[in-house]
């Protein structure tokens, strides 16, 4: 006979279900978020200034993106 999967264990994989899913909803929405403020860039700015701050704005969410990893993945 065959062992049967433990309430615990499905819940345990019900759960990672969900947070898979959200996870990928978050990164659609940082995504979205990415190109619309790129979009705003190119419609408040004069295209002179656009890369100028097109750079600021790639080098703060790299700031942010290297502080997270730092923090969350190689301080465990």
């Amino acid at each position: 006979m065959r062992e049967m999967v433990s309430r615990e264990k499905i819940e345990d994989y019900f759960y990672m279900g969900i947070f898979l899913i959200a996870m990928l909803f978050a990164l659609l929405a940082v995504i979205k978020l990415y190109t619309s403020i790129e979009e705003l860039i190119r419609t408040w700015f004069n295209y002179r200034y656009q890369p100028i701050f097109q750079a600021m704005f790639g080098l703060s969410v790299l700031a942010v993106s290297i502080y997270l990893i730092r923090e969350r993945l190689i301080k465990r």
